[in-house]
């Protein structure tokens, strides 16, 4: 035991914030990558990832009792499917491929110091990128959850994909006047730009801007010309547009 509580405070005494002085940049598929994992770890799909309910399943999981969950574990066949144990893989500290119970409690313990015992995504996604340099080029952590959770708002059908018809709808709930143009004032209310001049876009300038602008930045957006975008293609285009500034 005394082991165990040595091994923790000096990985938690050799960490450094997960605060940075400026955003980093990401590859989209790493903070893909990342976010597959975090959904996986948040256990009962409320947006938060909890140290309880991670420990708990780690218990249920561990079938051979050995302290560990092994690869074979995290295979899940042979865990069941009320045993969502690869969920578990989110917290592997040391990249071994096992889970323990104290890289259940030293991850949760390095993240409790600024956020207590559940992290959201954001929270998750700022953590691991605080042990990696940032890219030349990418996507921050916040435009990339910003971006990602308006794209899954304008999904109306949930098929994990965004129509013309969908992204059509956004303009016309962003368009309050219904006019048929989006003015400065309503411009901040269309989820895939917010964070750009609208004179930017519009050849009218205060006058406002028609949806047939926007259109040309979604075709441009569907590199595959299926009138869908996809997450990726989404994040791509509009990822950055979506913060304010």
């Amino acid at each position: 035991m005394t082991a165990y509580i040595v091994s923790i405070l000096c990985i938690l005494i050799g960490t450094a914030s997960t605060a940075t002085s400026s955003p980093k940049l990401a590859k989209i598929s790493t903070l893909m990558d990342l976010t597959v994992a975090f959904d996986l770890g948040d256990l009962d799909d409320d947006g938060f990832a909890e140290y309880s309910e991670n420990r708990d399943h780690f218990v249920r999981a561990d079938t051979n009792g050995d302290g560990e969950i092994s690869d074979t574990e995290v295979g899940g066949d042979s865990v069941g499917e009320d045993v969502p144990s690869v969920a578990l893989k989110f917290v592997d500290i040391n990249g071994d491929g096992k889970i323990t119970m104290a890289d259940i409690d030293i991850f949760f313990f390095q993240l409790g110091r600024e956020y207590g015992n559940e992290i959201d995504l954001e929270e998750y996604l700022e953590y691991w990128l605080s042990k990696k340099e940032s890219e030349k080029s990418g996507i921050t952590v916040k435009a990339f959850v910003r971006a990602r959770r308006n794209y899954l708002v304008m999904d109306i059908d949930d098929n994990l994909k965004v129509s013309e018809k969908e992204f059509r709808s956004e303009f016309r709930v962003a368009d309050y006047d219904k006019n048929g143009n989006l003015t400065p004032e309503e411009f901040s209310g269309f989820r895939p730009i917010r964070n750009v001049n609208v004179t930017a876009y519009c050849n009218n300038g205060n006058a406002g801007c028609p949806v047939a602008n926007f259109l040309i930045m979604f075709n441009e957006a569907n590199g595959d010309n299926n009138k869908f975008l996809s997450m990726t293609e989404y994040l791509k285009k509009f990822g950055e547009l979506t913060t304010s500034k």
